[in-house]
């Protein structure tokens, strides 16, 4: 693994850390890749959850079977299930998450398409049209976001397309098609969250939109023009926290291995100079970082 995927640990100057969760407006944790669980007074949401990180053998010949290996991190209670695409490092758990907690799961026509084939029944899934929808979810306000996948490889992005009937599961990697990418806004009370999975985006979209704190995906993104600097210009967040940076083929317990390409001094250099007023914090898997209420700056992880 090592050999192949570099390792990281994050750098002190990037984790604040002292936080109390009492004087939190939200509490963030990051699951590994683009997921996370946003935690406020009364509701819990997961977003793009992947637990089971199958290895590349599992990958390229086999079958995917969702939660094959959780770590015990999942929140027993979660109110709803949040996807921003269908690639299987954002759904593959997904549907199964849902089942087991009796969440409701939000997402694309795909999306809800292997919530059938789980098992889900209709009253748990929240269809989102490629327009975008906004619904409520607790104390929550949610809006799915119109935009777009980061190109990968070769330029393109990969298993494009749309899953339009239930599928047989377990499924193989690519019959995960992305399905449409949306961006993720959660309005709570005290602060606003911006998770962008996929490294590109459509700024007409985002006109209006402003958000505290920024979940931003990075694989991908030297492949998009000016990408953080259209996003933070757009949404001015006070918080900064990079995303989807990490290989995702092993388990979460080997710790934090970066994607190649991946450049977090390039990314943290950037960050500062397009956004020189907002704080960048770097958790690892499974930290909390408190938001308080107001000034997201002063986000904290907690002790």
């Amino acid at each position: 693994m090592g050999l192949i995927f570099k390792r990281w640990r994050p750098r002190a100057e990037l984790r604040p850390s002292g936080g109390s969760a009492a004087g939190a407006a939200v509490k963030i944790e990051w699951l590994g890749t683009a997921g996370h669980v946003v935690r406020t007074a009364t509701t819990t949401l997961l977003i793009d959850p992947f637990l089971s990180r199958p290895g590349f053998a599992r990958l390229l010949l086999g079958r995917l079977r969702p939660l094959a290996r959780d770590e015990g991190r999942l929140p027993t209670r979660v109110d709803a299930v949040l996807c921003g695409h269908s690639h299987f490092d954002h759904l593959l758990d997904a549907p199964e998450i849902a089942r087991r907690t009796g969440a409701v799961l939000v997402g694309s026509a795909s999306t809800c398409a292997f919530g059938r084939a789980t098992g889900l029944a209709e009253a748990q899934l929240a269809e989102v049209p490629p327009e975008g929808r906004t619904l409520s979810i607790g104390d929550c306000e949610i809006r799915f976001v119109p935009s777009l996948h980061g190109r990968l490889l070769l330029g393109r992005v990969p298993f494009p397309g749309v899953v339009a009937a239930p599928p047989t599961l377990p499924a193989r990697m690519w019959h995960y098609r992305m399905g449409g990418a949306y961006g993720v806004l959660i309005k709570a009370p005290g602060a606003t969250i911006y998770h962008n999975g996929s490294a590109d985006l459509i700024d007409a979209e985002l006109a209006g939109v402003r958000a505290d704190v920024l979940l931003v995906g990075l694989a991908g993104r030297k492949a998009t023009r000016d990408y953080l600097g259209r996003l933070t210009a757009a949404l001015q967040p006070g918080l900064i926290v990079p995303t989807h940076h990490d290989s995702f083929f092993a388990p979460l317990s080997r710790g934090v291995h970066l994607l190649p390409g991946i450049d977090l001094d390039g990314f943290t250099s950037e960050a500062r100079r397009v956004a020189p007023a907002a704080t960048i914090v770097t958790p690892d898997y499974f930290e909390s970082l408190a938001v308080p209420a107001g000034d997201a700056r002063g986000a904290q992880l907690l002790a």
